[in-house]
């Protein structure tokens, strides 16, 4: 092993600058705000290749960097749907672009483009963040890592976020539905949402272990989606919550009569199916053979209705927006319909939900006339 030499020298901009040599006798620097942090980085390093375990390689692609980062630092440590997008994100997004281009020649310019070249192609606002969280994180771990000086994509600017417009039923509308669907095959799954306000995914993966006939509630701790990338690509898989967060239902009169219903169905399917039937989650909304529903099934299914409705621009997702704003003009409690909903503050739920509608300001109007009427 050649001899590690170092020296610290003082820059012109203030701070300081350590210098040593790797294994195969190339000169590397480390930087720091003080003679102090320098002085321990450069004994860090030491250790680090006296053990063996430097990765310092300033000839590092961002490609090689990138993949190195997830499963040094990532694998293991963030969850399974988390690891999944960074790696579609990285091999889709990121080394098309600027996967050859190394490490310690990368500028702001050029990451910039690549957000201005995904806008263009159709990538969403939403996903473009996505992408830029990711790269920065692993360039955060690399300037860390003194593999570079600084983080390029620190001042990138990104696209503003567009709110989907919401399109919630009225009560009116949504006994209009309830009619309208009564006959279809995934009724009882469509009326239960309404009740209940689950994501598509928590509602396709709830199984009968998260009921508790006697206390009439819903536990509600994972969620059932498919894997876009990595070795379980395509399947459909048990992953954490959204935000990790589990909750627990009390369910109304009315959901408890669904499940009891679901219950009944899915006994008779059974016994019609017969040796065909396969229900290997114990899920509680299936098709006729027990298998799970599919996100497609469910859409096209509620579609349908919506558009015989006359209100074809309503998304599945709505069903949960109808949930929270009538949930809201019935004078839910905030903090009880947030934990309903699974979201991390009750001020988020505020943001989203808490806009004022024509029935919500007349109820504010009517109730303000009565008060002051008294006097």
């Amino acid at each position: 092993m050649t001899e590690m030499k170092n020296n610290i020298r003082q820059r012109s901009n203030g701070t300081w600058e350590g210098r040593y040599y790797d294994v195969d006798g190339k000169q590397h620097s480390l930087y720091g705000r003080t003679k102090a942090i320098v002085k321990d980085k450069l004994a860090e390093k030491r250790a680090e290749i006296a053990q063996g375990t430097s990765i310092t390689e300033t000839d590092l692609t961002v490609e090689q960097w990138g993949w190195e980062w997830m499963k040094t630092f990532k694998a293991g440590k963030v969850k399974h749907s988390t690891l999944d997008n960074y790696e579609s994100d990285f091999r889709l997004h990121v080394v098309p672009y600027i996967g050859n281009v190394k490490l310690k020649d990368l500028t702001t310019l050029m990451v910039q483009r690549v957000y201005i070249l995904l806008e263009k192609e159709g990538l969403s606002p939403k996903s473009i963040r996505n992408v830029h969280g990711m790269l920065h994180g692993m360039l955060d771990k690399a300037m860390k890592m003194d593999l570079i000086r600084k983080n390029v994509s620190k001042n990138c600017e990104l696209p503003h976020i567009q709110q989907h417009e919401m399109h919630p039923f009225t009560k009116e509308e949504m006994g209009m539905f309830m009619n309208l669907a009564k006959d279809d095959e995934y009724y009882l799954m469509m009326r239960f949402d309404f009740f209940t306000g689950l994501r598509e995914s928590e509602l396709i993966g709830l199984t009968w272990d998260c009921v508790d006939f006697e206390k009439h509630t819903l536990r509600v701790y994972r969620q059932f989606v498919r894997i876009a990338s990595g070795p379980d690509k395509g399947k459909m898989m048990y992953t954490p919550l959204k935000n990790s967060k589990e909750r627990t239902i009390t369910l109304t009169t009315t959901a408890m009569a669904v499940l009891q219903e679901a219950k009944r169905k899915q006994n008779e399917q059974r016994l019609r199916a017969g040796s065909s039937w396969h229900n290997e989650y114990n899920m509680i909304f299936t098709r006729a053979n027990g298998m799970f529903v599919r996100f497609k099934t469910l859409y096209v299914h509620f579609k349908d209705i919506v558009k015989d409705m006359g209100r074809p621009e309503v998304r599945f997702h709505d069903v949960r927006h109808t949930y929270a704003t009538l949930s809201l003009q019935s004078h839910v409690d905030p903090k009880t319909l947030s934990e309903t909903l699974g979201h991390a503050t009750v001020a988020f739920t505020l943001d989203v939900y808490g806009h004022s509608n024509s029935d919500m300001r007349q109820q504010a109007a009517d109730q303000l006339e009565a008060l002051i009427c008294q006097y």
